[in-house]
Order: C-alpha cells, then structure tokens, then sequence
C-alpha cells in the first residue's frame, strides 16, 4: 500500500496552478503572451481606465438596462494622456506579424496600386477597410497570437444590417439606408475576392464567415488615428485596431468634441524614443468621467444599420443626398476647387443634405451650397470670406441690408428650393414604400431588432415632415 500513498503524495504536485498542465503548447502560448504585454507596459502602455457599471434609459426602441462604462481611475489634466498604446500592441497593416503578408499587401495597396488597376477602386475607405481585414484574418488564426483574448472576445462580431430577416429588411426600404445592405454585402464580398490575389491565402483560403466577422469587428472596433503632427499635411488620418480587451466596453458618442480622437506621436522617455499612439485630455477631467470613442460621421439612421442602436443626440443629421457642384472638382489643384476650400468645401460630405430632428439643415450644407451658387452663377467675390456668420445662417433672414441683397435672395430660394424638393421626396418615399399591415406588425413588435428598426423609420419619417413645414415657412 506504500506505493498507493506515494503516488497521492505526488499528484497534487503535478496538479499545481503554478506548473504547466498536460498541454505544455498552451502554456508555452500563455507564456508568450504574458511576456509580450509585460514588454508593452514597459513601452509606456498605459490605460487610465476602470469599468463601471451605468444606468442606460429606454431611447431608440431598447428597454433600459444596465451597461459597462469605462471611466477615468485617476484626474487627468489638460495635455496629459489618458491612453498611451505602444505601436507594437496596435494592430495596423505595419505592425502585422505576418512579413510576407505584410510585403504582399503593401504591395497589392499602395506601391502596385491593383486594387485600383484592377477592381478600379481608388476610395481610401477600402483601402483602409483591406489593410486592417488580412491582418485580423490573420491574427486569428494564429494560435499563438498576443491578441488572443481580444480576439476570443470579439469571436461573435456581426454586422447588424446582414443580421436581419426579409420581413425587416422591408423597413429599410425608401430610407436614407435602404442600401446598407448592398453595402455591407459589397464589403464582405471586396475582402473575400481581392483575397485571391494574395499568395499568403493560396493554401487557405479566407471563408465568407471570416470576411463577415473582419468587417464586423473593423465597423465596432476600428478607430481613426491622426499622424504624426509634422506629417498632418501630407498624410491623411488611418483606421487602426486597438486589440485590447479593456477598450472593448469604451461606448460610442456621436459628437467628435465629447469622444476623444486618437494621434500617433513620439515620446521621448530618458533617452529613449517611444512610437506610441495616445488619446490626450483636452481639458481637466475628474476621476470617474467616462471615456467615449466616436463611431464616425454617422447618422442615427446609418448608427442603426450598422450597429443595431442610435443615439439620444446626434449632430450628424439623417439625409444622404449628395448633389456635385457643376463647378467644384475632386483635383485639389482644379481651377476654383481653392475658393471651395476657404469655405471648408473641400469633400463631398460637405454637399450633402442631412437635417436635424427639427427640420433644419446641417449648417455645412447651407454655407456650401450657397458658395458653389454663387461661384456658378458669377456672383462670387472674395469678401464672402468675411461673412461667414451670414453663410451659415439658416433659415436666412427676411430681409438683407447690404448693395448685394438680390444675389443673396436668389441664393437662399435656390438652396431652399433644393431642401424642400428632397424632403418631399424623401417623406413621400417613406409613403410609398409601406404598407399598413407591415407597418401595425412593427408598432408593437415587442422583439429588440424590429423597435429599432421602427424607431429609424418613425425619426426619418417626422424630420422630413419637420423640413417640409420650416422650408415652407421661408418666404422669399
């Protein structure tokens, strides 16, 4: 029987928590990543954050409930960082892994330009969109990526608007997201065709379950990140992934002054230089003040299709319509495209009509639109610069005081005549494309996904209303 108590001596030995169990591959991958992110914090990884259970009100078609939010652990002053993310630990198309990966893609994007040669794509959205899709692709199918849990956690990522069944995608029809759908599934479809034209995915291809949960997880977990300060004019803003597992409760606030945008710089610490990506205090904040992250320029319209939720506020107005002016170029270096760029003219978005609950269009529309009249119209002069408060000012007033008056009227009817025009469209859309039954279904539809839906509809459906009543009240 000695033998027996022997062995009872020596198993508890060989169950300890501090040895590795049977699978010696898996604690050698523990152990890697444990050390990997022992070298980040001594990089200067440092996260100024605690969770914290809210109270969340009923908006939007959801129940209230309870979420976790991540607030400040300590006061951080103005200037000071609140995150401070070493290079290494975000996930980008330079930091992936994978060399070869890393050599093709770069190849593919940027120095051979076949994105655009052969799918004739030149928006930086998809470029962005394939930079970050390959290396995640690849992340996650590495056993022994440092992401791990990161990763574990966003497994079940989804994209909301190709979540739903064919009795809800009928709610998007005739609104200003009727086509989320197209788009998401054009995405899902760009990351698994251009995959093909990487070697690194010959053995193995990438599955249309990976394409889908890459670009789910870049639409939740993909932040804008401004360059360098001294490459600002040179280098346009980029899309990285923060793969780290305390960000992945930070909520989404619609306006850029509250969420705090990310910039990469580098820090000089004794006598060593850090590259890090940082999220800096723009002003004194307390201890326990929660930290947001913006989800771009969206409306609570495209919030929905693309998440499933929108926000109480929004200063992004719903609307989508973007009309070109015949006079306003995307060459930079166009005859005129400068006097658009005084004025803050200088993309498309600025174009497009987009209103508020109330009715009133996005001040940036109003002061552009009038612009591109008056530079088509030749009643442009270099003093508007100065009149900016007039530009932006809507709805306009009855009456102007100065020689110029008679080219400000006809301005103003023309930028009124355009908002009323889409706006009756729009609300006559929504009509047309609803029936009666469908529309009792989802007014007491008691399922999460069908009152948001309904929700958007409903919002879209009063702010064209709201429109038609305040451009009809302009009298010119």
């Amino acid at each position: 029987m000695m033998w027996i108590f022997l062995l009872l001596l020596v198993l508890p030995s060989g169950l300890s928590s501090d040895s590795c169990p049977a699978n010696g591959q898996a604690c050698n991958q523990s152990a890697k990543r444990k050390a990997f992110w022992k070298s980040m914090r001594q990089e200067g990884l440092e996260l100024k954050l605690r969770r914290k259970t809210v109270e969340e009100k009923a908006f939007g078609g959801q129940p209230a409930h309870n979420r976790t939010a991540m607030v400040l652990s300590d006061d951080v002053f103005y200037g000071r960082a609140i995150m401070k993310i070493p290079r290494q630990a975000v996930l980008t198309l330079e930091t992936t892994r994978e060399e070869k990966l890393r050599k093709e893609l770069t190849g593919f994007l940027f120095e051979k330009r076949k994105l655009e040669m052969l799918y004739n794509i030149s928006s930086e959205d998809y470029t962005h969109l394939l930079s970050l899709a390959y290396p995640l692709i690849a992340e996650r199918r590495n056993p022994e990526s440092v992401f791990h849990e990161w990763l574990k956690a966003t497994e079940n990522a989804s994209v909301f608007a190709l979540q739903l069944t064919h009795r809800q995608k009928k709610v998007l029809t005739g609104t200003t997201v009727e086509d989320a759908i197209q788009e998401m599934a054009y995405r899902k479809h760009l990351i698994l065709d251009t995959a093909s034209n990487l070697t690194f995915f010959k053995k193995k291809p990438v599955t249309q379950a990976e394409a889908v949960w890459a670009l789910a997880v870049i639409m939740r977990h993909g932040r804008v990140v401004h360059p360098y300060q001294d490459q600002r004019d040179v280098r346009n803003p980029r899309m990285y992934i923060f793969p780290l597992p305390e960000l992945l409760d930070v909520a989404m606030h619609a306006s850029p002054g509250v969420a705090i945008s990310f910039q990469e710089e580098v820090i000089i610490d004794g006598k060593r230089e850090q590259d890090v990506v940082v999220q800096i205090a723009r002003r004194d904040m307390p201890k326990g003040e929660e930290i947001f992250v913006w989800p771009g320029r969206l409306s609570n319209s495209e919030m929905i299709a693309r998440h499933g939720f929108s926000f109480r506020e929004n200063p992004i107005g719903i609307g989508r319509n973007v009309s070109q002016p015949p006079s306003w170029s995307e060459n930079k270096n166009a005859k005129g495209r400068k006097e658009y760029d005084l004025y803050n003219c200088s993309s498309l978005e600025a174009f497009e009509m987009r209103f508020s609950a109330e009715g009133y269009p996005m001040r940036n529309f109003v002061r552009c639109y009038r612009v591109s009249w008056f530079i088509t119209n030749g009643w442009y002069s270099p003093a508007l610069k100065s009149r900016m408060r007039e530009l932006n000012k809507w709805p306009p007033p009855e009456k102007y005081t100065k020689s110029d008056w008679l080219s400000w009227t006809q301005a103003d009817a023309e930028v009124n005549r355009a908002i009323l025009e889409y706006c009756q469209s729009m609300k006559q859309q929504l009509k047309d494309t609803m029936d009666s039954d469908t529309a009792e279904d989802f007014r007491h539809s008691k399922d999460p996904v069908d009152r948001a839906l309904w929700h958007m509809r409903s919002e879209e459906s009063r702010t064209f209303k709201n429109c038609i009543a305040v451009a009809k009240k302009i009298k010119m």
